[in-house]
């Protein structure tokens, strides 16, 4: 494992292939960061391609103790998606994420997202949050457009079942606090899109403003916080610019 501290957003960027291994511990979240809920529509048809919360994932089977105590620390960090093979045909998507701060305010939070198709890059994005104030709930919107994916790739991945995969690297103030990692099963029927049965994580997937060679890029994007005491239930402006980038 390479420790977190020698990893650099800059790094990340320029990883071609997936991590053999997690490049931070979990104990590396020392920001008490936790993601609450996330939600994926197809923003033209308003259709729900993903919705996972902590409500949701309660009511999931149980997980017996022995079970747990057969799980590694990384297992908490790895997950399975089935989605629909006409997700990665949907040009235009709009998502939502609800993600809760510890007692520390947070300084330049950012993810970078790549996904992989074996051991090929497929997309890169570069999502910034900015600042977040203590003991907060964040909720970021997003509305972006993403390039379609060739017809041959596309059929490739659905034939290949979890070889599509992702590594999330989240960073504030460019040291590495969390990396998760994802792997994507793409089936022929259009349905709402469900974890497989276990521990879920919401992944932040953000917005994508036009990047460079991908002039039809399209971006749109906030970000609002609530925080406890009088004025609860008041909106609080996110106190620094926040904003993506994606490469393809």
């Amino acid at each position: 494992m390479v420790k977190n501290k020698s990893v650099t957003p800059e790094d990340v960027l320029r990883f071609k292939e997936p991590t053999k291994g997690f490049l931070c511990p979990l104990s590396a979240n020392t920001y008490g960061i936790e993601f609450l809920s996330f939600t994926i529509k197809d923003y033209d048809t308003k259709r729900t391609i993903f919705d996972i919360s902590r409500e949701n994932a309660a009511a999931a089977p149980a997980v017996t103790a022995s079970a747990l105590a057969n799980l590694s620390e990384d297992s908490y960090r790895k997950i399975r998606y089935n989605f629909s093979e006409d997700v990665l045909r949907t040009p235009t998507i709009s998502t939502t994420l609800t993600f809760g701060v510890g007692d520390h305010e947070v300084e330049d939070f950012r993810m970078i997202e790549r996904h992989y198709f074996r051991d090929r890059l497929v997309k890169s994005y570069d999502f910034n949050f900015g600042f977040c104030i203590p003991c907060s709930t964040n909720t970021w919107e997003a509305v972006y457009a993403v390039p379609l994916l060739d017809d041959k790739l596309i059929e490739e991945m659905v034939a290949n079942p979890f070889e599509t995969r992702s590594d999330s690297f989240y960073f504030v103030n460019g040291e590495l606090i969390m990396h998760n990692k994802a792997d994507y099963n793409y089936c022929g029927e259009p349905a709402e899109a469900k974890p497989t049965p276990g521990t879920p994580r919401a992944g932040a997937k953000a917005g994508s403003k036009q990047a460079q060679g991908n002039p039809g890029m399209k971006y749109a994007a906030k970000m609002s916080a609530t925080a406890p005491g009088k004025n609860a239930q008041a909106q609080i402006p996110a106190q620094a610019k926040a904003g993506a980038k994606a490469s393809f």
